[in-house]
Parts: structure tokens; sequence; C-alpha cells
């Protein structure tokens, strides 16, 4: 039981959150993972913009052509984004 118990705890205190998508806001990387972005976090983000830009919700005020045209943009940086294996 010794064993087993020790190696849960000391996961639990190495990995609090197994399950969590950025390890950066615990302290104990700051100091070399400030400014790290991962790929699917920033995939994420995109096509969130992408679905606020085709709902009207950002920039309620553009028109079709500049909404296409803005969609047209997000692609580019998604195609970007796939060229890298982080």
């Amino acid at each position: 039981m010794g064993l087993n118990y020790n190696f849960w705890v000391n996961s639990a205190m190495i990995f609090p959150d197994k399950f969590a998508s950025c390890p950066w806001p615990d302290s104990r990387f700051r100091e070399y993972m400030n400014g790290r972005l991962k790929k699917v976090d920033m995939e994420s983000r995109l096509l969130k913009i992408k679905k606020g830009i085709d709902d009207g919700i950002w920039y309620p005020e553009w028109n079709n052509e500049q909404r296409y045209a803005a969609q047209m943009v997000l692609n580019n940086a998604l195609d970007i984004l796939d060229e890298f294996d982080y």
C-alpha cells in the first residue's frame, strides 16, 4: 500500500489536473513556459473567431464581403498553424 499511495500522492502533487489543456497557469511552469502557446489552444481560438464573424457577433457593422475576406484570412492562418508540429 505504501508504494502505490506514495505514487498517487506524488502524481497528484505534480499533475493536480491531469486533463488540463494548459499547464502554465501553474507557478511551477512560469519560468520556462512564459509566453508559450499550444497548437490546439490557438486553433480553438481561431475557430471561435471564425464563428463569431460568421454569426455577426464580431464586427456587426461589416457587410458580407468583409466577412468573407476575414474568413479567408482566418482560413490561411489555420493552414499555417497546421504546418507546425507542436
